[in-house]
């Protein structure tokens, strides 16, 4: 089996958790000697690719449709690994011998040029971003500049250009040798496309790129074939193109923002009067930045707030200088290498130059100048007429009507719903539970991580922060020291710093959860901490046990409590443990959830928040019959995705599960319309 280390199922397959023949040590070194086009042996369990569904969130199963993964497991046995840091390369063929083309680049590149400078370069060069931290895209994002780090189709094209002249000039060179001095005029097309293609194939072949040279290929064909045809068609037809070799890139939300950001740009550039290139260019990057504001808060919720005046400035430097230089330091390294360490040292200053002034003045803007908010469809349809209808030069009363259209942007926030909103994530085996009043909003554990960037926090639950708006939490729970509950910690209090923390083991005492401890939560809701942590305590038994009441309808967190501890709750509480809605302590465990506490507690609906096929066998069994033969809905959210609970004023109580009856073909699982029982 062929592996590239960078693909997902790579981190998939090696994971030691599951692993018993190999030794963790063997399999953590496997990524540093596996090169593209290495190979390794290997036993694994393969499952077919169950993803996590969540609301605003990338979802799981569709991510593997897309990227081509049939397959998830982890490896059982390791048979042989590449011995070295050259790995064991066997005949490469073209696609391997491209991707360790790429890596050796990468390599250079980032040793040449050190730190967050020299992993920019990689990924504008090659389009390598594994180097690029957690920290980095977040210092992009403030200034609008992500776009930047993927190989769009401006920097694909702008490489035919040099090719372009290059043919140009061989034909008018060999018009000098032939008969009747003509030359070969198929020249400059055929260089053009050739550099292109160069480029879009070592920066990875990334659907922009993609689009970008089948436009081009689409354009330069008339002119190979000694023609003339109506440029204009080219889109459409590469477009459609796209389609029939990649039928599933049209539920990207890649393709749809690459597609409209070039319909745009032809809608600009044929309603523009006639003015100099310097002034059309400028004026053609403004109107782009303004009409990419709606688009990237629709597909990705956030946009900056400074980032189209950044990037009239980083455009043009980025793309004819720092780009060029870059490439042109690749191309020249073989022969020349100090011309091409140079070239790459050039483009380093000016990156370096631009990033040093990023780190200046991104504490000063903070994270509020990133915009980070849903726009509900209508919203969406009338700001992109806004945008449609800015370039009409003779339409009297436009800018009337633009303001008119664009005025739901100052409605966005859904802070004036009165109704809660509670939403127990789909994390995988861990628990994160959000209860949420317009803007004010509490968590309850943040689910797992592997690593600070590869945690379920990142993928599951600040999705959601962004599409609900929610830059601050009032309060962060973490209901005791388990990687399942508080991996994600780092990754929430960076995006959403919490106002308050509280903790069922707490080393500071501020922090400490505090028996019967009580206190009011945005307009509606009311919370109620049942334990405390106590000497001799395992961890698990420290939980920190949480009460939410909201119109009358209550709601009961335990964390991962034991049956003992139960006991001694409902001793102490009696009558007053008593929840409409419960979440399932221990993830469902057999050592939890006895059958006196949920008689106790007498829910309506449990929810249970664990992995699918998890290895300690969560939910178990008998806690699923004693709960349904107490009349108990049960909801888990392995098999039912993220299950979210809407509680109006009037005490209604609304659920829907994202694993819902109307689902997209990719997703699977059993499908709900409604979580409650009519």
């Amino acid at each position: 089996m062929y592996l590239d280390p960078n693909h997902q199922m790579m981190a998939e397959l090696i994971d030691g958790r599951s692993t018993k023949s190999a030794s963790e040590s063997e399999i953590l070194n496997v990524p540093s000697v596996l090169l593209p086009g290495a190979s390794i042996e290997f036993e694994a369990r393969l499952r077919r690719p169950w993803g996590l569904v969540n609301p605003a969130a990338q979802q799981g199963e569709k991510f593997y449709l897309t990227s081509g993964i049939h397959g998830v497991g982890s490896v059982a046995r390791l048979l042989s690994v590449p011995d070295g840091r050259r790995g064991r390369a066997l005949n490469l063929g073209l696609v391997d011998a491209i991707d360790r083309t790429r890596h050796t680049v990468s390599s250079a590149i980032q040793e040449e040029v050190p730190g967050d400078v020299g992993a920019l370069l990689s990924a504008l060069a090659v389009g390598d971003r594994r180097a690029i931290t957690s920290d980095v895209w977040s210092r992009l994002r403030l200034f609008g500049l992500t776009h930047l780090m993927v190989i769009s189709g401006m920097h694909v094209t702008l490489l035919s250009i040099p090719g372009w002249y290059l043919g140009l000039g061989l034909s008018r060179t060999l018009s000098l040798f032939l008969a009747r001095g003509r030359g070969l005029p198929q020249l400059a097309p055929c260089a053009a496309l050739t550099f292109a293609g160069a480029y879009a194939l070592i920066s990875g072949f990334a659907l922009p790129a993609q689009r970008a040279l089948l436009t081009l290929g689409l354009v330069m064909l008339p002119k190979l074939l000694g023609r003339t045809t109506n440029s204009g068609w080219s889109f459409p037809i590469a477009v459609f193109g796209l389609f029939v070799l990649n039928p599933l890139s049209i539920i990207t939300p890649g393709f749809w923002l690459s597609v409209g950001a070039v319909t745009l740009l032809l809608w600009f550039t044929a309603w523009r009067g006639r003015a100099t290139w310097l002034r059309s260019l400028w004026s053609a990057q403004g109107y782009m930045l303004l009409a990419m504001i709606p688009l990237s808060l629709f597909w990705f919720q956030e946009a900056s707030s400074v980032g189209g005046v950044i990037n009239l400035v980083a455009i043009p430097v980025i793309t004819f200088l720092v780009v060029p230089l870059v490439l042109s330091a690749i191309a020249l390294a073989p022969l020349f290498p100090d011309i091409g360490a140079g070239l790459l040292n050039s483009a380093a200053s000016l990156l370096g130059i631009m990033w040093s002034g990023m780190a200046y003045w991104a504490p000063v803007l903070g994270r509020e100048s990133v915009l980070r908010q849903s726009p509900h469809e209508l919203t969406f349809v009338m700001l992109m007429l806004a945008v449609v209808l800015w370039v009409l030069p003779r339409f009297r009363g436009r800018f009337l009507v633009i303001a008119l259209l664009a005025s739901p942007i100052a409605f966005m926030s859904r802070g004036a719903d009165s109704g809660v909103e509670i939403v127990f994530f789909d994390v995988g085996q861990g628990t994160a539970v959000l209860v949420r009043q317009g803007r004010e909003a509490l968590l309850y554990d943040t689910g797992g991580a592997h690593s600070a960037e590869a945690s379920a926090a990142n993928r599951a639950v600040l999705p959601m922060f962004q599409s609900r708006g929610i830059n601050v939490l009032d309060t962060l729970v973490i209901s005791h020291p388990d990687n399942d509950h508080d991996g994600g910690e780092s990754a929430v209090s960076g995006r959403a710093p919490p106002k308050q923390i509280r903790r069922g083991v707490a080393v500071k005492e501020s922090e400490a959860c505090r028996l019967g401890e009580a206190r009011h939560f945005g307009e509606s809701v009311t919370l109620r901490y049942l334990s405390m942590s106590l000497s001799g305590d395992s961890d698990n038994n420290a939980s920190c046990v949480l009460l939410v009441t909201v119109f009358g309808k209550s709601l009961l967190l335990a964390g991962d409590i034991a049956s003992s501890r139960e006991r001694e709750l409902l001793s102490y509480w009696g009558s007053q443990i008593r929840a409409d809605i419960l979440l399932s302590t221990h993830h469902g465990s057999a050592g939890s959830n006895s059958r006196l506490w949920l008689r106790s507690v007498s829910p309506s609906l449990m929810v249970v928040t664990a992995g699918r096929a998890n290895r300690y066998g969560h939910p178990a069994r008998r806690v699923i019959d004693d709960a349904q033969d107490s009349g108990v809905t049960v909801r888990n959210t392995a098999s039912h995705g993220a299950v979210t609970l809407r509680i109006s004023p009037g005490g209604k109580i609304q659920c829907r599960a994202a694993r819902h009856r109307w689902a997209p073909f990719w997703r699977r699982g059993e499908f709900t319309r409604n979580c409650l029982p009519p």
